[in-house]
């Protein structure tokens, strides 16, 4: 049995549903994010596993046994919220020991306790210190250790890193995941960051509109989408319509090309290809042919706009010896088949 359940979790108010049948396990010690725009239902869903918000149907069980009438300071939960939610009044060491004071731990193993939450984090030397006298990551680290000093079974963790700069979110992104490693908390997480949530999770389950559409490893996401809005959330995602005939793809300008292992032998698809996964050719051995419109040095990479046979397609270019092709120039463009992938054609977007 899977340490945390969700069994059709329904969230309603009114004729609205925030969450629809949300049907979701994860293993104890393991890492989930809970992935997808605003509105979507993720924040629902982590306050509905904490106990803030009573489901209107459905179950949300830990380690086995039903939460329904469990109230939330008593579910052993740790929650880091995107706002820290730090007591400016309070030292750093007060901070941590705020939810040991309120569960009546003895005073000498409450500052054990304290002492080793914050070396988890590195931040012994700040343990007397303000909350306002600390950088945001440092606060951010504060909260983690008070969420993590409880010894929860679940830690809940609400978009917090939202309000980092990128290279401080980056860094707290490997200090986050080497801790729920070594302590193998089993940890959900709410993220619309699409990298940050294939960087730090064991599974990702990107929702759409109160339900989740897929769960699934970082890469099997990324690289076998479920449907083109998965394709599209989950990085850049080239888009172009084909018809399946007999040994391959046409496309709709007529050009037939390779199709990927198990593509049915008739019917329309759309098909999803990443901008990493193209290559440039001469015009004459690609499988299309296109125009470079414009192009973008990134440092690493170059990102080419085209415009051709399948229409406009995005080329990510690594930034090597050999020259980037300039604007206007005509180029091919060739891929592995396997990397292109055939989806339904009913939700393409509408420039496909």
């Amino acid at each position: 049995m899977s340490f945390l359940q969700l069994e059709s979790l329904t969230c309603r108010y009114g004729d609205f549903y925030a969450v629809r049948d949300l049907d979701l396990t994860v293993e104890q010690g393991e890492f989930v994010s809970l992935l997808g725009p605003s509105g979507c239902g993720k924040t629902t869903t982590l306050q509905m596993i904490g106990g803030f918000i009573e489901p209107s149907a459905g179950t949300v069980r830990i380690g086995g046994a039903d939460m329904r009438r469990v109230p939330a300071n008593r579910r052993g939960i740790g929650i880091v919220f995107q706002s820290y939610a730090l007591f400016p009044h309070m030292r750093v060491a007060q901070n941590v020991a705020f939810g040991l004071e309120m569960r009546k731990v003895p005073r000498a193993e409450r500052a054990e306790r304290v002492r080793r939450a914050l070396a988890m984090v590195h931040l012994e030397h700040a343990a007397d210190r303000y909350p306002r006298q600390l950088s945001g990551g440092q606060q951010q680290r504060v909260a983690l250790a008070r969420a993590l000093v409880i010894e929860p079974r679940v830690l809940l963790l609400d978009e917090p890193m939202s309000n980092l700069d990128a290279k401080l979110r980056e860094e707290m992104q490997l200090e986050l995941r080497r801790l729920q490693r070594s302590l193998r908390v089993t940890t959900i997480m709410v993220t619309h960051d699409q990298t940050e949530a294939m960087a730090l999770s064991d599974r990702i389950a990107l929702m759409r509109a109160g339900r989740i559409v897929q769960v699934d490893t970082p890469q099997a996401a990324y690289d076998r989408p479920a449907d083109w809005f998965a394709s599209s959330f989950l990085g850049k995602s080239n888009s172009f319509r084909a018809r399946c005939v007999p040994g391959g793809l046409l496309t709709a300008s007529g050009v037939r090309i390779a199709a990927p292992a198990g593509a049915p032998e008739s019917g329309e698809v759309l098909c999803a290809l990443r901008p990493e996964r193209l290559r440039i050719t001469p015009p004459e051995q690609g499988m299309l042919r296109a125009t470079v419109q414009s192009r973008i040095f990134l440092g690493s990479h170059w990102l080419l706009q085209t415009e051709g046979e399948a229409g406009e397609l995005l080329v990510y270019l690594q930034n090597a010896t050999a020259a980037a092709p300039q604007e206007g120039d005509a180029i091919g463009l060739a891929w592995e088949p396997r990397s292109l992938v055939l989806l339904p054609p009913d939700e393409a977007p509408a420039h496909g």
